[in-house]
């Protein structure tokens, strides 16, 4: 019987200690497969940092080209002034549709005055402040020949900081203030100064405003040193000069004038 399981044993036989040894071709081997895989992750690795790259320098021109450091830099000085700092919280940023302007309270009951143009066929309309806070609002009244829109927020639970409208027009050469969200940035405060009233595309005449003006800055107020809305930037000049709405037209759409 013993004879009979020793043989089996020998049949079957321990397999010797070469098995479990890794020759140094199957080292070569694994060493290749690893330095592949290192490769290989490298490789991915430098696609996803140059994708990154190529969308970062896309992006960067628009966030901080020259005109953004200029008016980067004048807004952080002017906004240290009080008034200012009260002013802006009465400027709204408007966005709906994957486009954005500007819009300035002229009614602690929630009134927000832009320009037609940016709200026009706008879906889902929200107004964010500079304190953060975010309201939804809607079509309260338009003038498209003048390209004057009223906003109304939705769901108002308190009152909030508004601007004054003047009934008078500014005189040129007088110091001026706009307030707006221009580029890729928002409540920017940039300075300049009033120039005449000159004839446009508008039914009604506007007033031409030496401040530099940029795409977001539709909507903006123009200010005079005492806080009063002279006017409601709406377009630019070649010479990258602003045009604004008088606050007349405000005034007459809002029936107070």
């Amino acid at each position: 019987m013993k004879k009979d399981e020793n043989e089996k044993l020998e049949e079957y036989g321990e397999p010797s200690l070469e098995d479990f040894q890794t020759t140094e071709e199957e080292l070569a081997t694994k060493a290749r497969k690893k330095e592949k895989r290192q490769k290989t992750i490298k490789y991915i690795t430098l696609i996803i940092i140059l994708a990154l790259l190529v969308n970062i320098w896309g992006i960067f021109p628009r966030i901080m080209n020259i005109p953004s450091i200029q008016f980067l830099l004048k807004s952080h000085e002017l906004s240290k002034d009080s008034d200012i700092q009260v002013w802006k919280e009465a400027v709204v940023t408007i966005n709906g549709n994957g486009r954005k302007g500007t819009g300035f309270v002229v009614s602690a009951a929630g009134i927000i005055v832009t320009n037609f143009h940016v709200i026009d066929n706008m879906k889902d309309i929200q107004v964010s402040f500079s304190n953060g806070e975010i309201y939804s609002a809607e079509m309260f009244k338009e003038n498209p020949e003048n390209d004057l829109a009223l906003l109304k927020v939705v769901e108002l639970k308190k009152e909030l900081s508004s601007l004054r409208l003047s009934e008078q027009k500014v005189k040129p050469n007088r110091p001026i203030y706009i307030i707006g969200n221009p580029l890729a940035h928002t409540f920017i405060v940039n300075e300049g100064t009033s120039g005449e009233m000159i004839r446009s595309s508008l039914q009604s005449e506007v007033l031409l405003i030496d401040v530099p003006v940029h795409s977001g800055n539709s909507g903006s107020p123009v200010l005079t040193k005492d806080g009063l809305v002279v006017g409601v930037v709406y377009a630019t000049t070649e010479e990258n000069k602003g045009l604004a709405i008088p606050a007349k037209q405000i005034l007459e759409l809002l029936d107070m004038y």
